[in-house]
């Protein structure tokens, strides 16, 4: 289980169950654990009898159980038939080669330790099933925003995502740009990926196109409902053999309530989302037809947004958004959970943030209060110090990212990834945010004070 430990120091844990019949084994891994840095963050806890691990497993509760469970045959395959399956908790069988299961259900036993503690890393970073989907509160959906082009919105949401993935977080990264500018720091991740490559590069458009759809669906059995309430007022009864249509499905739209399950044609959300290991993500693979992006109704982005805060596969949804101002902005400033506001220090960024707040507080003051109540501010291409004064005295800044010289020109995408100074201040910034999440949710009641925030 991921949980957040303390306000100061937050260690995100990941809980491992090994079970084994020899003893000397799982001492082994138990002394490299706790002496390696690597292993920091994860709890192993093993059993070498099928009795103690079976009531252990029993007697957790949903919230208590493992990340994870590394067993050999003679033990898992009999979990597995007693519900284990089931249960929403990952696995991978402790293999001496001659077992059938496919190759990434299985690892092999006899390895170099670091090897196996990084397999088990990886293993726990993936999203994982749940008995039942997590209600949409308990996703937590992270807009990067800024009133300028430029501002570096793309490299702190990529650079989001991937350090909330190493933490053991399971994360969909979505760009909503109107020109994608991430695809050239994600394309060798692509490239790289099982999925056949007509479903992935089709997976956003598909599910919008379902979305809609099934948009019209309900719209339609809504209006068949009140056509079917006019005519028994009015005394009126259908033809016999006739039947009235209602669409008792029901969906993630933006009309219908936040935690709606979505049934029928919209698929799960694995049919249209891909993996990206450099990222540590889960992501879609940008539209082809910028047309798809730019028709996007606020409705639309909406849709889109409640249906993957409420799929129940991630803890962290990083939007990546524009800084225009159009429907599908305002989508993101409606739906999402928080702001990160990216802003340069120099006089024409500090102008433009001044000039949008001037005129949402014209326009929409209730979105704009909502808006800033969520928002962390934040300067990025920090350099030493702040040259220029904020557009207003009742803004602060909470937080800074580095300026990066390489940065300039760069020629190959594994670089902006994976700049050292860059990624420990977006640590920092993922321990503000969860450090005020968790606050929040501990005041508002949403969730016990040892119990993980999402």
């Amino acid at each position: 289980m991921c949980f957040l430990q303390g306000v100061k120091q937050e260690v995100i844990v990941l809980k491992v169950v090994l079970v084994s019949r020899d003893k000397d084994y799982l001492r082994a891994w138990l002394d490299y654990v706790q002496r390696s840095s690597s292993g920091s963050h994860m709890r192993f806890i093993a059993f070498s009898e099928w009795e103690a691990f079976s009531s252990y497993m029993l007697e957790q509760d949903e919230r208590e159980m493992p990340e994870l469970l590394v067993a050999e045959p003679e033990f898992l395959n009999p979990w597995l038939l007693n519900g284990g399956e089931h249960s929403g908790v990952s696995w991978l069988l402790l293999s001496e080669g001659q077992d059938a299961e496919p190759e990434t259900k299985r690892l092999m036993k006899y390895q170099p330790l670091p090897v196996l503690l990084e397999a088990v890393r990886n293993a726990c970073r993936q999203p994982q099933s749940r008995r039942s989907p997590r209600s949409g509160r308990n996703t937590l959906s992270i807009a990067v925003v800024s009133a300028s082009g430029g501002s570096g919105k793309t490299a702190v949401s990529l650079h989001l995502a991937k350090q909330l993935g190493l933490a053991g977080y399971s994360v969909l990264y979505l760009n909503l740009e109107t020109m994608d500018s991430s695809f050239p720091f994600l394309e060798k991740g692509f490239r790289q990926s099982n999925k056949p490559l007509a479903d992935a590069e089709t997976g956003l458009s598909r599910l919008l196109y379902d979305l809609k759809a099934r948009r019209r669906e309900v719209s339609g059995g809504r209006v068949q409902v009140q056509r079917s309430e006019q005519r028994q007022e009015s005394g009126r009864v259908p033809a016999q053999g006739v039947k009235e249509q209602v669409s008792r499905s029901t969906g993630a739209c933006s009309d219908l309530p936040d935690d709606a399950i979505t049934t029928g044609k919209i698929k799960a959300v694995e049919a249209y989302v891909m993996r990206h290991e450099t990222l540590k993500s889960d992501v879609f693979w940008p539209l082809a037809n910028r047309k798809e992006m730019l028709q996007m109704s606020k409705t639309d982005t909406t849709d889109l947004i409640r249906f993957l805060v409420g799929c129940g596969q991630y803890e962290v949804l990083i939007l990546d958004g524009d800084s225009g101002w159009d429907e599908r902005s305002e989508g993101v400033l409606e739906n999402a959970d928080m702001f990160i506001w990216l802003v340069k220090d120099d006089l024409a960024a500090m102008h433009r943030w001044g000039q949008w707040l001037q005129h949402a507080e014209r326009t929409r003051p209730e979105m704009l209060g909502s808006v800033l109540e969520r928002t962390y501010f934040v300067i990025n291409e920090y350099r030493e110090q702040l040259l220029n004064s904020l557009p207003r005295a009742d803004l602060h800044v909470d937080a800074v990212l580095p300026y990066i010289p390489s940065w300039k020109q760069l020629n190959q995408e594994e670089v902006m990834l994976s700049s050292p100074i860059f990624q420990r201040e977006v640590k920092r910034l993922c321990d503000l945010l969860l450090q005020f999440e968790e606050e929040e949710r501990r005041r508002t009641g949403q969730i016990h004070s040892e119990e993980h925030w999402a």
